[in-house]
């Protein structure tokens, strides 16, 4: 019976992964083509060709799983053995590769816009999600650690010379991400959102024709970058930094659609007809912060860490590659500073994080309480009360004056609702009173619904108001899971964990974990949602529709949940199929998200600011602050304690 529900259970996940999931990503890409509008590459051989690698990387991987590891799939139905050969010795991950260049290249043949813009990226950070909140966590328990390192990867830490073939790779680790990032930005065009970064007073500034010699150094300065570096932990730093700034300032060109008016002029030399030139190939979008400053720091930092002695002359030719940037009337005086800020951003990323981590840890282990005869005042009830104030402000903005008692009645909801979750999904001995997200999410569409069919309140318009306002919410919530230790992480390395270690902690009463540094998952949660919220501000911005707004706020969230749990090590999470609880929560809401994307004709948000939402959000506020935040600690009662005594 069991070799029965084993083979079934293969067949089941292979139809999963082969048939059903590709179908629903189909689907989801034709019901959305209408919604997304955005230019699509026009030669369908960059398609096909595409397609073709593709399908050699997800063939080659499941036939070297099959021929060395004598199995499939690397996670649920695990090989024998841990596959290093053939295509795996190349990358880590090929199946997963090529399923993502399939969809991109299948997306340019159909000229499916939705595919392309939508679907084939959101599938590329599903895949991602699986395999940082499951799949390596899996890998590791069945094979344990593996001294595995394939052709894609970073160098060593180690003050060795790097070798002529790692230098080489380098360049395709670093340009190839960038390129794609950047030249994405350029494709799609002026947004019609778009925000100049020009100040009034540049348009009278000249241009320096010569200067573009400098302006175009910059690409000869980066690129021998690979070459000067002395030791392998160089190189791996200089690739890293490349990411990092990849990432954040394609983050920001996504979120905040800056583009800079490039100053007109008639050129009078061979290097003004290169400006122009070169402006053809490049664009306005993309312009803030500036890519040409932060190329021009970085490779100052490496120059200067290989030839020392001309350390002053490679900083100098950075700043003057900033000033061309402004004389050649390419970017703006905004677009260089705030890439001279990346750059700081850059090389002092780790103490930034270790400052924010350290706040984090004062705030954890910041619980101060008062008593008033049987009631204790808590002071993390105050972070609860700053949360619901935040939503239902944001909400009430949303709905407009008339709606504005929707959105506390709404607010009421969610507090009720994620009692109830908490209580029943996740309740323990230990807490009489706790707080469950998934539950408030609930209160919200249950409250919507009854205020649809009650005050014919559009379900939509209701449901993305509060989409808008979640984000935020849930940010503001998270401090206080850091000073009351819920939602806390699991043990981590010194370098990553906080410590919780006020005897009050939730860490302390029920994980046992007083004083072991924890991932700060409460951290990792704001930083996700606060690029959500700025994603949806985005949407909202260029007039997506409420429930397309609703479906991303749900595939993002779910995607972020979904790493998250994988870090998170409170005693009370329930397990099924192997996986926690709230990562298959986190599917469904994935799901959800997808379903809400499609519905069409769902009307068009409007912000509204009013006194109404202001005076109500106050009234919230304080009434959440007493649900988080004051209870009866000598009670037994459901509901009366929010931690024990």
């Amino acid at each position: 019976m069991g070799k029965i529900e084993a083979i079934t259970g293969k067949v089941f996940y292979g139809l999963l992964f082969v048939i059903v999931i590709p179908f629903l990503l189909i689907l989801w890409a034709k019901y959305t083509d209408k919604i997304v509008k955005l230019p699509l590459p026009e030669n369908l051989f960059f398609g096909y060709i595409l397609l073709i690698a593709g399908v050699v990387f997800v063939l080659s991987g499941m036939w070297n799983l099959w021929r060395f590891g004598h199995g499939l799939a690397m996670n649920a139905f695990p090989p024998e053995r841990f596959v290093k050969n053939g295509i795996y010795a190349f990358t880590k991950h090929p199946i997963y590769s090529g399923a993502v260049m399939i969809s991109f290249g299948l997306s340019i043949i159909t000229q499916s816009a939705s595919g392309f813009w939508l679907v084939s990226p959101l599938f590329t950070l599903m895949i991602v999600a699986y395999v940082l909140g499951f799949e390596n966590e899996r890998t590791q328990i069945i094979f344990g650690t593996q001294d595995y390192k394939p052709f894609l990867t970073l160098p060593d830490v180690s003050n060795i010379l790097p070798s002529f073939n790692e230098r080489i790779l380098s360049y395709f680790n670093v340009f190839v991400p960038w390129l794609l990032v950047y030249e994405t930005f350029i494709f799609i065009g002026v947004p019609k959102d778009a925000i100049c970064t020009n100040l009034p007073f540049e348009e009278h500034w000249p241009i320096w024709e010569f200067s573009e010699v400098i302006y175009s150094f910059t690409y000869l300065f980066v690129l021998f970058v690979p070459l000067i570096i002395k030791t392998k932990e160089q190189l791996r730093s200089f690739i890293v930094d490349v990411w990092f700034a990849t990432i954040i300032v394609g983050i920001i060109y996504l979120v905040f659609p800056f583009i800079v008016r490039q100053r007109v002029f008639i050129p009078h030399s061979f290097f003004g007809h290169l400006i122009l030139f070169e402006r053809s190939l490049d664009g306005e979008t993309g312009a803030l912060p500036s890519f040409h400053v932060i190329w021009a720091f970085i490779s100052a930092r490496y120059f200067s860490r290989s030839i020392l002695r001309f350390k002053w002359i490679w900083y100098t030719l950075a700043v003057l590659v900033s000033v061309s940037c402004i004389t050649t009337g390419s970017h703006s005086l905004l677009d260089v500073i705030a890439g001279f800020c990346m750059f700081i951003i850059i090389v002092y990323r780790l103490q930034i994080w270790n400052y924010i981590c350290l706040q984090s840890e004062r705030l954890s282990n910041s619980w101060h309480e008062w008593r008033l005869g049987p009631v204790r005042i808590i002071n993390h009830g105050f972070y609860g009360g700053a949360a619901g104030f935040a939503g239902t402000l944001l909400a009430g903005f949303f709905l407009g004056r008339q709606n504005a008692i929707a959105a506390f009645i709404i607010m009421i909801f969610v507090i009720i609702g994620a009692g109830l979750w908490a209580q029943y999904i996740e309740g323990s001995s230990k807490l009489l009173r706790p707080y469950g997200y998934y539950g408030g999410v609930i209160g919200v569409i249950v409250a919507s619904a009854l205020a649809f069919f009650i005050f014919s309140i559009n379900f939509y318009t209701l449901l993305a108001s509060f989409a808008m306002a979640g984000p935020w919410i849930q940010s503001i919530g998270r401090l206080r899971c850091l000073v009351q230790g819920c939602c806390h992480g699991r043990p981590s390395n010194d370098n990553i964990g906080i410590r919780f270690t006020h005897t009050n902690s939730r860490v302390n009463k029920i994980s046992g974990l007083s004083g072991v540094p924890l991932h700060p998952t409460q951290l990792y949660s704001i930083g996700t949602n606060i690029i959500t919220g700025l994603i949806l501000i985005r949407l909202f911005n260029i007039g997506m529709s409420s429930s397309f707004i609703i479906g991303i706020y749900f595939v993002l969230n779910g995607l972020g949940r979904f790493v998250e749990e994988s870090f998170r090590g409170e005693a009370q999470t329930p397990y099924w199929a192997g996986m926690r609880i709230y990562q298959w929560i986190a599917i469904i809401n994935i799901l959800i998200g997808a379903f809400f994307s499609v519905i069409p004709n769902s009307g068009i948000l409007i912000f509204q600011p009013n006194i109404e939402s202001l005076f109500l959000a106050i009234v919230t506020g304080i009434l959440v602050t007493i649900a988080s935040g004051v209870d009866f600690p000598e009670s037994n009662r459901r509901f009366a304690r929010l931690t024990s005594n």
